[in-house]
């Protein structure tokens, strides 16, 4: 229940478009009830008028069927459009929440999230929410104001009938509900899975394509596909059965109800108690009653498969997020890692171990290492993707208060550890947890290893580095890493487009791209994570040396994660790491004569 009322918080800025929704649907549905009713005792009226000869006055119950029938007509095309509307609007602030929420989170917990299940909960399960509301909520609001007013029209005829009619659709509100939700509960978390990981393996599969041709698992992976596939619709065929079921079972009810009624009001109608109009008018209003509860089976039904798609969304989303409490502009100075041991999320061993470094303003600095060594957990420290210092300690603080409230209900699978980080890291003397995030990024520039082309044109990609940028700064940055030429060539050059992930690049134009966006940047520091990585010999030589010249004009900081002898040699301190620790420093000639880790690690790069 408490991802129930956790939903419909998230759907308060809704709730006057839901509200109405509702309202127009009960007006609907009840003026539907009225007009077979009404319709049923008018057409039994002429029916008698016209076998006896006698006069009547047809104009006003004929009034009031057009009347019912325009408020049905009208209030359902209403009732559709707002409570659409509000389930479309909902599902874009929903979208736009979790995205707020998840965005923090990304690079935090980077080494735990997959792109494909976060895809497949952002859509897939974000969609199924839409049920929860036209499905779920709507269904059982109309139920509760419906319900007691058809209920007291009979009551009004006849208590017996009342009482009748209650029972029966109790059974059909509740009863049925309450089997169709224990059934369906394990099947409707199965398909919720089912669906995630069905659209996971594709997403994954399209996108390693050629990995799959290459290694000849293609067709195995197709089975693999075909038999999830599978599982997914014997599922679904397992809950349309549940819900086939009970619609005929209701059917039944709803029939044999009116067969209750009848024999309940034959007595009266010999008596001549009750009139023969009044006999069908009140039959057609037992029968056509039951549309005010015959949702609901389904409703309870669809309910566990919203609570398991929210329940996947929230597992994400309520993931201890890092606390940003800097304030300060970032000025340029010394950056200094003291005495500092970093851990990530959810990991025992400490990927960072008393790192202690300093790197001066205008400094060029490479690091070196194997894979694994902490190089990118450094650079990544310094954009504050990760908390570190005071901002650590809130962060905890904010998670120990969120545990001991949680503590009641749920055990926490998740402990919270209080040495994710010692020490800090400073920059002019300033810890970096009291540093703004946007000033902070906008003083250090990052080209990670990771980098991301979008699927826009090339002079998009570098407008993402500075959205103001001139045609003539572009072709200055794309002449620093040998892009002119070949964008020249392109009928549309700098409007050519890029496919999904700069598709329409080599791996090495899609580099050097990244290079340039990086250069546009005019960040104090530079950081560059593997920056001539699948570039030939010429071009790794001609970008290093033009990196460098810009570098020095504009006075910048140069922070290089590299094993290429080439940009070593020309940096003025370098920084050796081995298994999450500094192992040496200092430049390219001093470690090359009396370091055999870093002899070893030139040899083998």
């Amino acid at each position: 229940m408490k991802v129930f009322f956790r939903l419909i918080r998230l759907l308060k800025p809704q709730l006057p478009l839901m509200l109405l929704g509702a309202l127009l649907s009960v007006i609907t549905v009840l003026a539907n009830i009225s007009l077979l009713a009404v319709s049923g005792w008018f057409i039994t009226l002429m029916a008698i008028a016209g076998t006896s000869g006698i006069t009547v006055n047809y104009f006003t119950p004929a009034a009031i069927i057009r009347f019912l029938a325009i408020v049905r007509t009208a209030g359902r095309y209403a009732e559709r459009m707002l409570t659409h509307r509000a389930t479309f609007n909902a599902l874009a602030d929903l979208r736009h929440y979790f995205y707020q929420q998840l965005e923090p989170l990304l690079p935090y917990y980077r080494i735990n999230l997959r792109s494909g299940d976060l895809l497949a909960r952002l859509q897939q399960d974000i969609d199924n929410l839409d049920n929860f509301y036209l499905r779920v909520l709507l269904p059982m609001v109309v139920a509760l104001i419906s319900v007691p007013i058809v209920c007291y029209a009979l009551a009004i005829f006849s208590p017996a009938i009342a009482w009748v009619m209650l029972s029966a659709l109790l059974v059909v509100a509740i009863i049925f509900p309450v089997i169709s939700y224990f059934a369906s509960t394990t099947l409707s978390k199965e398909k919720s899975h089912l669906e995630s990981h069905l659209t996971e393996e594709l997403i994954n599969g399209i996108g390693a394509i050629k990995t799959l041709l290459v290694y000849q698992v293609s067709i195995s992976y197709q089975r693999s596909i075909a038999s999830m596939t599978k599982q997914y619709y014997d599922v679904r065929y397992h809950l349309v059965k549940i819900n086939a079921g009970l619609s005929a079972i209701t059917f039944i009810l709803i029939h044999l109800s009116a067969l209750v009624c009848f024999f309940v009001l034959l007595p009266q109608l010999s008596a001549g108690d009750v009139d023969s109009k009044s006999l069908v008018a009140v039959i057609l209003l037992v029968l056509v009653s039951f549309e005010t509860v015959s949702s609901m089976p389904l409703a309870l039904q669809l309910l566990p498969q919203s609570l398991a798609s929210a329940t996947r969304l929230f597992a994400i989303i309520d993931k201890e997020k890092p606390t940003e409490i800097g304030i300060q502009s970032v000025q340029q100075g010394n950056i200094n890692f003291e005495n500092f041991t970093f851990s990530y999320p959810e990991q025992q061993s400490p990927s960072l171990v008393d790192i202690n470094l300093s790197i001066k303003a205008g400094e060029k600095v490479a690091i070196i290492g194997a894979s694994g060594a902490g190089k990118s957990t450094l650079v990544n420290l310094l954009m504050g993707f990760w908390p570190t210092g005071l901002a650590l300690s809130s962060t905890h603080d904010l998670s120990v208060a969120n545990l001991s409230v949680s503590a009641a209900s749920a055990p926490s699978t998740t402990p919270v550890k209080d040495d994710l980080s010692n020490g800090r890291i400073t920059i002019n003397d300033i810890d970096l947890s009291l540093l703004n995030q946007e000033s902070l990024r906008e003083h250090i520039a990052l080209m990670s290893q990771q980098g991301y082309l979008f699927d826009a044109s090339i002079s998009d990609n570098l407008r993402l580095a500075k959205h103001d940028v001139t045609e003539e700064e572009m072709r200055h940055v794309c002449e620093l890493v040998n892009l002119t030429s070949f964008i020249d060539s392109l009928p549309a050059g700098f409007d050519t487009w890029l496919g999904s992930t700069g598709i329409g690049l080599s791996g090495g134009q899609a580099q050097r791209l990244q290079i340039a966006q990086l250069l546009l940047r005019s960040a104090s520091v530079l950081i560059l994570d593997e920056p001539t990585k699948g570039l030939d010999r010429r071009n790794e030589e001609e970008v290093m040396v033009n990196i460098l010249d810009h570098v020095k004009q504009q006075k910048q900081s140069l922070l290089v994660i590299t094993h290429k002898p080439l940009m070593l040699e020309k940096m003025d301190k370098i920084i050796v790491m081995e298994q999450g620790k500094i192992v040496a420093q200092g430049s390219h000639k001093q470690l090359s004569s009396n370091n055999n880790y870093y002899k070893q690690l030139l040899n083998y790069f």
